[in-house]
This record gives C-alpha cells, sequence and structure tokens, in this order.
C-alpha cells in the first residue's frame, strides 16, 4: 500500500511542478524535493524525468478520453447527441485544464503532447461513432472518403479550430462560439439526418 502511494505523490507532485515550471525547468531533484521521496524510491518507479513525464500525461489523458470514449461509443445515443455530449464534455475538460490544473502558462511542449495524445486516444473512437452512424442511416459523408479518412480530416479541422480558439483565456461565450464553428465544420463533412 505504501508502495502505491510513493509513487501516487511522486505523480502528483510532478504533474503541479510540470504544469507551474514546464518541463524543462522541471529536474528530478526539484521533484524529490517537493515531494520528500528518496532517490532510490523515485528510481524503483520511474527510470528518468522522461518516463515520470510520459506517466504524467497518460495519468492525465487516461479520465478524459475514457469519458470521451463512453459518449463516443454509446450507440443508445444518436449521432448528434454524441456530438453535444462531446461538446459539453470538451468544454469541462477545458476548463478543469486550466482552472484546476493551473495550466494557464503550461509549457508549450507539455501542451503539444497532451494535445497529440490526446487526438491519437480519440481517434479510433471517431471512426467507430461515424461507421455507428452510417450503418444507422443516421449520417451521411459529403465527400468520397471511407470512415477513418474522414475522421482524420474531421480531427484535423477541429484541431486547426480549436488552435485558433484561444482557449488558455476562452470565456463561456467563447467556447459558445468555438462549439457552433466545429459544427459549422461538420456540417461541410456529413449529412446529419436525425
Amino acid at each position: 500500500m505504501k508502495t502505491n502511494k510513493t509513487k501516487e505523490l511522486l505523480l502528483t507532485t510532478a504533474t503541479k511542478l510540470f504544469m507551474d515550471q514546464g518541463y524543462d525547468a522541471t529536474g528530478i531533484r526539484d521533484i524529490l524535493s517537493a515531494s520528500g521521496v528518496s532517490t532510490g524510491s523515485f528510481y524503483h518507479f520511474f527510470e528518468s524525468k522522461e518516463t515520470i513525464f510520459e506517466a504524467v500525461v497518460e495519468r492525465y489523458m487516461q479520465g478524459y478520453t475514457e469519458r470521451i470514449g463512453v459518449i463516443f461509443l454509446n450507440e443508445d445515443l444518436i449521432f448528434s447527441e454524441r456530438l453535444n455530449l462531446f461538446f459539453e464534455e470538451f468544454q469541462k475538460t477545458v476548463s478543469d485544464f486550466y482552472n484546476k490544473l493551473q495550466a494557464t502558462n503550461i509549457n508549450a511542449v507539455i501542451r503539444l503532447i497532451i494535445h497529440e495524445r490526446t487526438l491519437e486516444l480519440i481517434y479510433p473512437n471517431i471512426v467507430k461513432m461515424l461507421e455507428n452512424g452510417l450503418s444507422k442511416k443516421q449520417i451521411e459523408f459529403k465527400l468520397a472518403l471511407n470512415s477513418h479518412e474522414l475522421a482524420a480530416v474531421l480531427l484535423k479541422g477541429i484541431e486547426g479550430l480549436i488552435a485558433t480558439a484561444g482557449l488558455r483565456t476562452a470565456s463561456k461565450a467563447d467556447l459558445l462560439t468555438l462549439k457552433e464553428h466545429i459544427t459549422e465544420y461538420t456540417n461541410l463533412l456529413l449529412i446529419i439526418k436525425e
């Protein structure tokens, strides 16, 4: 039990330091000093700063992608309901990321890694959601693409809209505007029938 508490303490401390100081400015000594954990205990769990950083990113992403996955794969919901729930979850996650984690000044490299990892984890769920929507005749593709290609186009376009939205300082009204823009973009690619 103590082992799990030590690992959790290291991850919690590292998360805060990486978020506050950035990856480059945070060293193993900083994590050890802030957590009060010994060097030996650190290396029992992690080989290097890189491996604890990977664990921090994975841990952060796991909860988000699990919630998104439940939405995308819920076949009891029609396509448009899934899309609306995704937007709600996205808005909540943005708020948590910048408010609860106090990630306003997050290091650009960390932000990029988290962003890339998010896209990797969401992509297969979007493919499945598109395939399900097609099979249930809830949507039609406007372009002659398969579900994998359309999922990539959809994700990259949404990624572009998000990148230009200034999420670090976005108000609720800004997030609503972003949702409208994503909906408009989605409507360029899909006919949503319900």
